[in-house]
């Protein structure tokens, strides 16, 4: 668990942002066949977005 943590306190804003992006495409593909498991990517992928987006602007 510590190393997820660390992960998300280590990694650039950019990168998280990035994640998210990647996640919130990939979750497009499972729309149809597994709804509730799309809401939860897209769900995953606007918080890592947000707090990348937060991160990014503390920075400057």
């Amino acid at each position: 668990m510590t190393k997820v943590f660390s992960f998300f306190r280590e990694v650039s804003p950019i990168k998280l942002i990035l994640i998210s992006l990647g996640i919130a495409a990939l979750s497009y593909f499972i729309q149809k066949p597994l709804p509730n498991i799309f809401m939860g990517l897209r769900l995953i992928a606007f918080i890592l977005f947000v707090y990348g987006t937060i991160r990014l602007l503390n920075r400057k």
